[in-house]
C-alpha cells in the first residue's frame, strides 16, 4: 500500500463525480489545506480546503470539503472512490494530488491506532516532502511537523527533537540549548538529534526532508 503512484495514472480507481483535482481548483488563492483521518478526536468543522480521507469523513458537516479513499473504513460513497485493490494508501494518493501551490497541509487523526499504518503515515509524509519542489510543511496536529528541504524560521520555546529517515546534513543555528553550528549529517532515525530544547528563534537548514517532534504535547 505504500508504493509510489503516478497520480496521472487513473486506471486504479473509479472514475468519480468529483475529484480533488476539481475540488481545489476552486481555492487558487489558498496555500494551506486540511486533511482529517479516521483517528481525528476533535471537533467537526474545518475551514475550507479539507479533504476528509476515507474514514475521517465520519466527521464531516454536511457537504463540507471532500471526500475521498478506497471505503475500507467508512461503508458509505465517498466523492472520489478510490479502488479496494489498489497498492498505495490513501493518504498517499492525496498528497500526491495536491496542487504546488499550497506550501502547507495539517493532518488530523494519523497519528495513533496502528502502529504499521502510523509509521507508514510518516513514511509517505517524507516521500512527499522529499519530491516537493517549494518549501512546504505538514503539521500533525500539534505534535510533529514535517519540513522539505531548504531554510525555515522556526519559533520554538519547548523541548523538541529533530528526526530524518533518511541521510541528511542538517544546520540548526539559534535559540536553542543544543545547536549545530556546522553541517552535520544525522543518519535515519539516529539519536543525535533527541531532547534539545528550544529557547526563541531558531534557523534551521536541511538538504532533506526532517520532522520536528514536540515530546510534551501528546
Amino acid at each position: 500500500r505504500n508504493n509510489p503512484i503516478d497520480t496521472k495514472n487513473h486506471a486504479s480507481r473509479i472514475p468519480p463525480s468529483l475529484t480533488i483535482t476539481r475540488y481545489l481548483h476552486d481555492f487558487n488563492e489558498e496555500n494551506t489545506v486540511r486533511l482529517v483521518g479516521p483517528l481525528y478526536t476533535g471537533g467537526s468543522s474545518f475551514h475550507e480546503p479539507v479533504i476528509f480521507v476515507d474514514g475521517g469523513t465520519r466527521f464531516r458537516s454536511e457537504d463540507e470539503g471532500l471526500s475521498v479513499g478506497d471505503g475500507d473504513s467508512h461503508p458509505k460513497l465517498l466523492d472520489e472512490q478510490l479502488n479496494p485493490n489498489k497498492d498505495f494508501s490513501d493518504l498517499s494518493y492525496v498528497l500526491a494530488s495536491l496542487p504546488a501551490h499550497f506550501h502547507k497541509a495539517c493532518l488530523y487523526g494519523f497519528l495513533g491506532g496502528r502502529r504499521d499504518h502510523e509509521w507508514a503515515n510518516l513514511g509517505e509524509a517524507h516521500a512527499f516532502l522529499k519530491q516537493r519542489s517549494q518549501p512546504m510543511q505538514l503539521l500533525f496536529e500539534e505534535q510533529l511537523t514535517g519540513f522539505s528541504k531548504g531554510r525555515w524560521q522556526l519559533d520554538i520555546s519547548e523541548p523538541f527533537s529533530l528526526l530524518c529517515l533518511e541521510t541528511t546534513k542538517v544546520k540548526m543555528t539559534g535559540e536553542c540549548a543544543y545547536p549545530l553550528k556546522q553541517k552535520t549529517q544525522l543518519e535515519p532515525l539516529c539519536s543525535h538529534g533527541l531532547s534539545n530544547i528550544g529557547k526563541g528563534v531558531i534557523t534551521l537548514n536541511v538538504d532533506k526532508p526532517v520532522f520536528i517532534v514536540y515530546p510534551e504535547r501528546g
